[in-house]
């Protein structure tokens, strides 16, 4: 069964298992790469502190208990931008790929977000050659409103990111 909820402080430690998954699995579709998260001192308890966080929500996808996707919502803090928050660090896992875990993630935010009485927009980025990611949040009602050219660079090669936006 899929269960779709805010992470809490117990979660941390799924959270980076998973974390580094990603950073492993599809490293070309994140802006820090696998080195830097190591980096990191005491990773759990940075991700405590994101689940406690006033402008920040990571949400998590559970299949049969197992955390299998995430993704950050974080508020915009400065007041004439407080209306919009943005989508980041959307991962599902490859075992819960084609099972409607990332659909049902983004879904929630969503649904969270029109409930939220300040909140008027979400905007994402993605990588332009992930197609499946692009065809998801077009289907959820994004919008591209833009291309950053040279987005990210690894290695000598250069990623495209597409802006997408969503009026709630």
């Amino acid at each position: 069964m899929l269960e779709i909820r805010k992470l809490q402080e117990d979660d941390a430690q799924a959270y980076w298992t998973l974390r580094k998954e990603a950073l492993i699995e599809v490293p070309d579709a994140f802006g820090m790469s696998y080195e830097e998260a190591m980096a990191i001192e005491n990773p759990i308890d940075a991700v405590k502190e994101v689940t406690n966080a006033d402008r920040e929500d990571i949400y998590g996808a559970f299949l049969e208990d197992e955390l299998v996707g995430v993704a950050t919502l974080t508020q915009e803090a400065a007041m004439k931008m407080s209306h919009r928050a943005n989508i980041g660090g959307v991962y599902v896992s490859s075992k819960a790929r084609g099972t409607g875990a990332g659909a049902a993630l983004l879904q929630k935010i969503i649904d969270d977000a029109h409930e939220d009485p300040v909140l008027e927009k979400l905007n994402l980025s993605v990588v332009t050659t992930n197609k499946a990611a692009v065809k998801l949040y077009e289907k959820l009602g994004f919008k591209i409103i833009g291309t950053e050219h040279r987005s990210m660079k690894k290695d000598g090669t250069y990623f495209d990111e597409y802006l997408m936006t969503l009026l709630l």
